[in-house]
């Protein structure tokens, strides 16, 4: 058993054993600080290089990418597929470098692949306007219309970050143009109707859909958005020009000559007021056109016209169509019996168009007076011998011309 003396002396170490000591505990000390220092230093540099690794594939992602747009602006969308390939190898996940490159797979006519890669973005995000529309045009030139049409509708439910309005509208407008490929034309309607409503500040827009609303087969709201294109401040002058025109062949189809009449005289108002908007010859042919539609003015036997005026417009009008057949049958060698220029078909016809004539006995004023079935009979004859001499002796000048118009409209009114 050790005794005390035995234990202090432990605990009482000599100078130079404290010294060893003491040298021992630095040692130690500096080995770790110099580790320390080393993992340290190792950190530092391992982070330097990592960030200047990462910086380094950031500038060249970034590079590539636009290295693509430049591509695709410029018109090459093949060579902007590959610079966007490699930026994605940088940044696979990177949503804006997926997009950039479906779009230029689209424009380089990859459409399968173009059409897998917004299917995927379009999963991500089903309500997204623009991805909604990019599926829309590509499900176009895959010609799957039901596909087309869907998108469509979704896009224009969809989300738009920025002027919504304008971007709906412009995509009711393609949906219209689309619809009207597939000869839907009341459904091409349905849509360019619902964009008017928005385009009505727009001059520009509304002229195109007038024009879509005519191509559609709606002459009527064609006409009433053309018009309000005419009376706009801000429509471009040949915008005015040209709605004017078309409201005028618009009305002249319907059998509304007056109408007709009235959009031409105020285009040439107008061509006035703007003198560069239209060209010499523009303004001539319409100037021509005009006179002849006043002219008609002056033939057509309204009924909200005196009885005797309405007599003698259709007097003078069967006398003109007269004097064509009689010119007509000269010319065919009728009068001399059957003609060797005629099929039996067409002789028939002219002679039975004679005899008519003569059944009539010489219509006249008096005769006509009071007897609406006798007038009807007789602007029915005026018809077909306008109709039958065309197609028999060629086209017919002036009032002839005129009187085959108005037979081959089916309804007139002012």
């Amino acid at each position: 058993m050790p005794t005390a003396s035995t234990a202090d002396s432990k605990l009482h170490l000599s100078p130079a054993e404290r010294i060893q000591r003491r040298r021992l505990i630095f040692q130690d000390s500096l080995a770790l600080l110099s580790l320390i220092a080393v993992t340290i230093c190792i950190a530092v540099i391992t982070y330097f290089f990592f960030n200047s690794f990462e910086k380094h594939r950031r500038v060249l992602e970034k590079r590539w990418f636009a290295r693509g747009e430049i591509a695709l602006a410029s018109g090459h969308p093949a060579d902007a597929v590959d610079d966007f390939r490699s930026a994605l190898s940088f940044s696979s996940a990177n949503t804006q470098y997926q997009m950039a490159l479906a779009e230029a797979l689209a424009a380089s006519g990859r459409i399968d692949e173009a059409y897998a890669y917004f299917s995927t973005l379009h999963e991500a995000e089903p309500g997204n306007g623009y991805l909604n529309l990019q599926l829309a045009r590509l499900a176009v030139q895959r010609k799957n219309p039901q596909q087309a049409i869907a998108y469509y509708q979704s896009a224009l439910n969809g989300l738009w970050l920025s002027e919504g309005t304008e971007r709906r509208r412009d995509i009711r407008l393609e949906l219209a143009r689309y619809l009207l490929s597939l000869d839907r034309f009341n459904d091409a309607q349905g849509q360019l109707l619902a964009s008017e409503g928005n385009a009505l500040d727009n001059p520009s827009a509304l002229f195109a859909i007038a024009n879509l609303l005519r191509q559609a087969q709606d002459p009527s709201d064609a006409s009433t958005a053309f018009q309000r294109v005419e009376r706009s401040r801000n429509a471009n002058p040949a915008d005015i020009l040209a709605s004017l025109l078309a409201e005028s062949e618009i009305a002249a189809t319907m059998g509304q000559y007056k109408r007709a009449a009235q959009a031409l005289s105020r285009y040439m108002a107008k061509a006035r007021q703007f003198p560069t908007a239209g060209t010499v010859v523009q303004k001539r042919a319409v100037e021509e056109q005009l006179d002849k539609y006043q002219r008609m003015l002056q033939l057509i036997p309204f009924y909200d016209l005196s009885p005797k005026q309405h007599i003698d417009r259709v007097l003078l009008a069967a006398n003109i169509a007269h004097r064509r057949y009689a010119s007509c049958a000269a010319q065919l060698g009728l009068e001399n019996g059957p003609s060797q220029n005629l099929s039996s078909d067409d002789a028939a016809s002219l002679s039975a168009l004679g005899t008519q004539w003569t059944q009539l006995g010489s219509p006249n004023a008096h005769a006509l007076a009071g007897n609406a079935p006798l007038q009807q009979r007789l602007q029915a004859w005026t018809n077909q011998a306008e109709i039958l001499t065309a197609s028999l002796c060629g086209a017919p000048t002036g009032d002839d011309a005129l009187l085959l118009q108005l037979a081959q409209t089916p309804d007139k009114s002012e």
